[in-house]
C-alpha cells in the first residue's frame, strides 16, 4: 500500500492518495471532495462526468469536521452487495472496513440538478451551511467555488471522456455571482480588492427567506412511498409496513391516503421521485407494484423489497435481496433494521 500527496483526480486539489493492490483500488482523502475510493480496473473515475461528480462531492462528500472527529463513511465504486456486507459488519462494531457508501454514475446523474432554479436552491443552502450565524460573510476556496456553483471544468469529448477546460472558469463564476447579486440573493461586493476566487459572500434577507421555504419543503425528504396491493385483505400488512418505516424515523406515504387533484399516475410518479427510497411488497403479484419498483430503480432510488414466503417472484427481480416474511408481525422489526442498515 502506497500513500502519497498529489492532486485529487476529481477537483485537482492537494490531496492524499493511497494505492492498494490485489485488487487495485485508489483511496482519496481530499479537503474539497472528502473521502472516496474507486477500482480503476472495474469502475474507473473517468467513467463519471467529472463536472457533475465534483459538485456531487462538494454537496455530499464525507469530510471530517469538529463535531465528527472520527468518521468512517466514504464513497466507493465497489459493488452494492459488498457495501451492504461491510456496513453490516460496521453496525456490529467491526470498523476495519469503515462504512462504505455505494457510488455510481447513475446516482450522481439522478442527483445533479438540471434546472437553474434547483442549482440556486442548492447553492443558497450550501452557503448557509458554511456560515456560523445569519449575516456572516464567508469565503470559499477556489475548488469549492467551482463545485458549489456547478461550473464546467471539463469538456466531454465525443466518447464521453473528460478533458481539462479551465479557460472560461472565471467567466462562468462571474455570471453566477452577477445572477445571485441581481436576484438580491447575495450582497454586492464593491470594495473587495483581493483575488477573484477569494471573493467574500454574504447572503441577503431575501436569500434567507428563500432558504426558509427550501427547508420547509425538505420535510418531504423523509417521505417513503410504499407500493403494494391496497384493500381490506392487506390492512394488517399496510400497518406493519407503516410501523417499520416510522420506527426508522421516515414518513410512509400510501398513495390512496394522499389528497391530490391530479390523475393518480402523475401524482404517484411525483411521490416516487421525491421519496428518499421506496418500499415494495410483491406478495400479491400486483402489476402496479412491479411498475413502481421499476420506475424507482430507473431513477436510481434505493428499493427495499418484501414478499410473503412461498410466493414466487418474477425472474427479473428474484435475485434481489428480499425480506421474506411469514407473518405480518415480523415485518416492522425486519423492515426497520433493513432501512437502518442500507439507507444513507
Amino acid at each position: 500500500m502506497n500513500s502519497e500527496s498529489e492532486s485529487c483526480p476529481v477537483c485537482k486539489s492537494y490531496a492524499t492518495v493511497t494505492v492498494s493492490h490485489d485488487p487495485v483500488k485508489i483511496f482519496v482523502q481530499c479537503p474539497v471532495c472528502g473521502r472516496f475510493e474507486y477500482y480503476p480496473m472495474t469502475v474507473d473515475i473517468e467513467e463519471f462526468n467529472l463536472n457533475h461528480l465534483a459538485s456531487y462531492f462538494v454537496y455530499n462528500g464525507f469530510k471530517d469536521n469538529i463535531l465528527k472527529k472520527t468518521e468512517y463513511k466514504y464513497f466507493t465504486t465497489m459493488s452494492k452487495e459488498m457495501c451492504d456486507e461491510y456496513r453490516a459488519e460496521y453496525n456490529k462494531g467491526n470498523t476495519v472496513n469503515g462504512h462504505p457508501v455505494h457510488l455510481s454514475a447513475d446516482n450522481v446523474e439522478n442527483w445533479y440538478p438540471k434546472r437553474l432554479s434547483d442549482k440556486i436552491d442548492l447553492i443558497l443552502t450550501y452557503l448557509h451551511s458554511r456560515s456560523n450565524y445569519i449575516g456572516e460573510t464567508i469565503k470559499l476556496e477556489k475548488e469549492t467555488v467551482i463545485g458549489c456553483l456547478f461550473l464546467i471544468r471539463y469538456k466531454q469529448d465525443r466518447y464521453g471522456h473528460n478533458q481539462s477546460y479551465t479557460d472560461e472558469l472565471e467567466k462562468q463564476a462571474s455570471y453566477m455571482y452577477e445572477y445571485l447579486t441581481e436576484s438580491k440573493l447575495i450582497k454586492p461586493e464593491n470594495s473587495w480588492t483581493g483575488g477573484f476566487w477569494g471573493r467574500p459572500i454574504q447572503l441577503t434577507p431575501e436569500a434567507y427567506s428563500r432558504i426558509d421555504k427550501i427547508e420547509k419543503d425538505k420535510t418531504h425528504g423523509k417521505d417513503v412511498l410504499v407500493a403494494m396491493q391496497f384493500g381490506d385483505k392487506t390492512k394488517r400488512l399496510r400497518e406493519a409496513i407503516r410501523q417499520g418505516i416510522t420506527d426508522a424515523e421516515y414518513n410512509p406515504v400510501f398513495i390512496d391516503e394522499v389528497e391530490h387533484n391530479d390523475f393518480i399516475t402523475p401524482e404517484l410518479l411525483k411521490y416516487i421521485r421525491d421519496s428518499k427510497f421506496v418500499v415494495v411488497d410483491l406478495s400479491h403479484q400486483n402489476n402496479g407494484a412491479y411498475f413502481e419498483e421499476g420506475y424507482a430503480m430507473g431513477l436510481g432510488k434505493p428499493v427495499i423489497q418484501l414478499c410473503k414466503k412461498e410466493v414466487r417472484l418474477h425472474f427479473d427481480i428474484a435475485q434481489k435481496n428480499t425480506i421474506i416474511w411469514e407473518d405480518e408481525e415480523e415485518v416492522p422489526f425486519r423492515l426497520r433494521n433493513r432501512i437502518i442498515a442500507t439507507i444513507e
